[in-house]
């Protein structure tokens, strides 16, 4: 193998470079006589970093030195400390990095290809890739009816086209809940419900709960007017059976009805993308996220929208972000979103290490929230940002919005999915099954060896990228023709699983 291919050393101002194989002590990669093994995905430093320096990474701090670091050194956790998120060695976060604008927008294509989508046309004029039937429950206490409903019709109804499927998710809210958290479980109840890829709805509650199945089907009828909606109690039906036939019946007509739905054409303009990065590794950064973020600014450059959110995970990246807003009103609003996350990080006087990145980010090579959101944000790509929405509210702008989510993988997709996301791809380095059952959930891994070894739940290796088989453009690619793919018969392999993920960010406790 080539030394160029053993080691990325991605800026020349950076001060450490990662291993793209296993390295051994002794070895000179990139000039640098290695003073320790290094792991595959792992740093070591290409000059000296004194105790108290930061450590370089992506032209970016990624945090300090916590001990002299030597020339060849293997550099992670153990001499890094990071300075973002860190409860427990900071009160406040005054020292954040300043806004130096260096960002230039992206060339435009001189020719553009012509990306020809087919899907589901509806009456605001959105675009699906899917006419599913959504059975959704308005609290936890209903799941088991929701459960039956969907088990019997799935037992009874052959429907032969798999575009038309009769969905279900179930979730642990709804009931017991202050009324900011209760709003927040019925905004991502009824933004799934009106999602483009859903056909029809059937709101399943029990009668005494907080947010309540009349109130979650008139909002969805209030977002989406030309959607079937239909809603009832268990304790109005009288019962479990009585439920479970009901909403069979209901289902059994909405499906047929949804069945009869034609496909119309769409292009790139018709797409809400969501983008996500879950069980990143050190690679997440230098192959899949850079892939999807060339697949993101074609979508943009062609009329669509994308998201980009997981604000946990743009700690020590929001400067960068700032920098790319169109005005000064997105550019506070950008950095208020991020930092005032990260205060409740402080205030809660942990290391966010361990939770952020995970023990298995860690393990793939990622050493701090910094290094993880340098990261992170190139699947954004480079076009301007020209909107901050909270979580789970509608998507409205043409071009990249950010929504401010937890880094939690399924409170994330749920959130972009409630907000109108009719396609997501996700990256991920350490490998997840995670879908919606909603949206169409492409996975894109950042290493060969995850994708060989999780390939009934990976659909596009961007491994063959570090493995130098594969540009970022080649990869960025392959996302578009798969989202093509949609409308042409094709299922990500997160739809053959069946996932049906969905989890809502709490805000506060239980009462």
């Amino acid at each position: 193998m080539k030394e160029r291919a053993k080691a990325l050393h991605v800026n020349d101002i950076d001060n450490v470079a990662t291993a793209l194989v296993e390295l051994k002590k002794g070895e000179t990669i990139l000039g640098v006589t290695l003073l320790n093994d290094i792991p595959k995905g792992h740093k070591f430093a290409v000059r000296d970093i004194p105790k108290g320096n930061p450590v370089i990474k992506y032209a970016n701090h990624i945090g300090l030195a916590s001990q002299d670091i030597k020339k060849g050194e293997w550099v992670h956790v153990h001499n890094i400390m990071g300075e973002r998120g860190r409860g427990d060695i900071h009160e406040n976060i005054a020292d954040v990095p300043q806004e130096t604008c260096t960002h230039k927008a992206p060339a435009k294509e001189e020719a553009k290809r012509s990306y020809k989508l087919k899907g589901y046309r509806r009456g605001d004029g959105s675009f699906g890739f899917r006419n599913h039937v959504l059975v959704i429950p308005s609290v936890n206490c209903a799941n088991r009816v929701v459960e039956n409903i969907v088990n019997i019709i799935n037992y009874q109804f052959s429907l032969g086209n798999e575009d038309c499927r009769v969905v279900h998710v179930t979730h642990q809210h709804g009931c017991s809940e202050l009324s900011y958290d209760a709003k927040q479980t019925q905004d991502v109840i009824a933004g799934n419900g009106a999602n483009p890829n859903v056909y029809g709805v059937l709101v399943v509650g029990l009668g005494c709960e907080v947010v309540q199945a009349d109130a979650v089907a008139e909002q969805i009828k209030q977002m989406a007017p030309y959607k079937k909606i239909e809603h009832f109690t268990i304790q109005d039906a009288g019962g479990n059976e009585k439920s479970i036939q009901k909403g069979a019946e209901i289902v059994k007509r909405l499906i047929t009805e949804a069945l009869q739905m034609e496909k119309s054409e769409g292009d790139l303009s018709d797409l809400i993308l969501g983008t996500e990065c879950g069980g990143s590794d050190s690679f997440s950064g230098l192959s899949a996220n850079p892939a999807l973020g060339n697949a993101s600014d074609i979508i943009i450059q062609h009329g669509g929208s994308v998201i980009l959110a997981e604000t946990t995970e743009l700690i020590g990246a929001e400067q960068i972000l700032a920098c790319r807003a169109t005005n000064s009103t997105v550019k506070q609003e950008i950095l208020s979103t991020v930092r005032g996350f990260e205060q409740r990080v402080i205030d809660a006087k942990a290391d966010i290490r361990g939770a952020n990145p995970s023990p298995g980010n860690i393990a793939g090579g990622l050493s701090s929230i910094e290094e993880k959101s340098l990261g992170c944000i190139y699947k954004a790509g480079n076009e301007p940002v020209v909107a901050v929405k909270e979580y789970a509210q509608k998507i409205t702008d043409k071009g990249l919005t950010l929504m401010n989510t937890p880094g939690n993988d399924i409170e994330q997709l749920s959130g972009m999915v409630a907000g109108g996301c009719n396609v997501c791809v996700f990256t991920t380095g350490r490998g997840t099954p995670t879908g919606s059952a909603i949206t169409p959930t492409i996975k894109v891994s950042s290493n060969t060896a995850i994708f060989q070894k999780m390939t009934d739940c990976i659909d596009i290796n961007a491994g063959e990228i570090i493995d130098g088989t594969k540009t970022i453009g080649d990869v960025g690619a392959e996302i578009l023709d798969f989202i093509v793919s949609l409308g042409e018969g094709k299922f990500s392999k997160a739809e053959i699983n069946k996932q049906n993920d969905f989890a809502i960010w709490r805000l506060a406790t239980t009462v």
